[in-house]
């Protein structure tokens, strides 16, 4: 489901999960970097409480709902973990764990972009050898796809 969010909706988003990813769907806006740049400072408390706010709904999804609700709750606890709570190794390791639930490329190369942040960002060469290489094989894979329903 597409949804259209407002100027004011996505700067609350980016301000909450300190994040300054502009993604542009049906318009174009400028944000006001103050505004982003009075970002919440997180206690140890509180992350420890949003953490496990998204187990239970990892858990929840898992009891009650289908796959692709238990992967998009993993990713939102894995961006808290890599954004917030500066825990990379967990959050790369939930990233992954997302990864095999998914099932379309696209989604796939969103999620190996995240891991891809992570590990250029802590010069992991041998990781983002093997993620790029694994990007490149789902472009192709993409790119096989296209050819076949043309035919």
């Amino acid at each position: 489901m597409i949804r259209n969010f407002s100027k004011g909706e996505i700067v609350s988003i980016i301000k909450e999960f300190h994040i300054c990813k502009i993604f542009i769907i049906n318009f174009i806006f400028i944000l006001d970097i103050k505004e982003i740049s009075n970002k919440k400072k997180w206690t140890v408390k509180e992350i420890e409480k949003e953490i496990e706010r998204l187990d239970n709904i990892i858990k929840e999804a898992e009891e009650l709902k289908g796959d692709i609700d238990v992967r998009d709750a993993m990713l939102d606890k894995a961006t808290f973990l890599k954004n917030i709570a500066k825990y990379e190794e967990d959050a790369e390791k939930l990233f992954r764990e997302a990864y095999a639930k998914s099932g379309g490329a696209s989604k796939k190369m969103e999620i190996l972009f995240e891991i891809l942040q992570m590990t250029i960002h802590n010069l992991n060469i041998v990781k983002i050898k093997k993620d790029v290489e694994t990007c490149k094989a789902l472009l192709e894979e993409g790119a096989d796809w296209e050819k076949k329903k043309q035919t």
